[in-house]
């Protein structure tokens, strides 16, 4: 599956009240990818209160970067209640996937001409892929074949006036 093709996506910052861009940058090394290539879950659309929330594992070791798409090879679980998501998916009902992830350092564009800030993570980790009903981005697909994580995260925000980079660190709590 494709877990991410790093497609902007409006986001709202509740610290400052402020909508802005989301891009996940794609670049391998922007990647932390250990943890979904060890412990990986395909879950249902982001929920994780029950281990019934858990539709299947990415393979161990087949979460990777390519042509600047997120791929993962799962495996369904063989539990009655998955079989008829699992039908859904083989027949082409299904095919919408998203990432839950925990952004380490942003770089922020501020936007010009009343356009939103771009805010481009280029130091992420993704721990989840789940199936949704809509994707935030679209490119996200089944290819055949919360807030208790507070973690530290930085900023950087271009400035367009003085052309100066500016850093200050931000506790985010990204859901899961």
């Amino acid at each position: 599956m494709v877990f991410s093709t790093g497609a902007p996506v409006t986001r709202f910052d509740w610290n400052t009240g402020k909508r802005y861009r989301e891009v996940l940058s794609m670049d391998p090394s922007h990647i932390r990818l250990t943890r979904l290539n060890t412990v990986g879950t395909l879950l249902d659309a982001h929920s994780a209160w029950s281990v019934g929330d858990v539709l299947g594992a990415i393979e161990p070791g087949s979460a990777r970067i390519e042509g600047g798409r997120g791929l993962a090879d799962v495996r369904f679980s063989r539990r009655d209640t998955v079989e008829p998501i699992w039908q859904d998916v083989r027949d082409k009902i299904l095919r919408s996937v998203s990432v839950g992830y925990n952004v380490y350092r942003y770089v922020e564009d501020a936007g010009k001409d009343n356009q939103l800030p771009t805010r481009t993570a280029i130091d992420w980790e993704p721990y989840e892929v789940s199936l949704v009903p809509m994707p935030a981005d679209i490119g996200a697909t089944i290819r055949s074949g919360d807030k208790s994580r507070m973690h530290p995260c930085i900023i950087e925000i271009l400035n367009d006036d003085a052309d100066r980079l500016r850093r200050f660190r931000l506790a985010m709590a990204r859901a899961s």
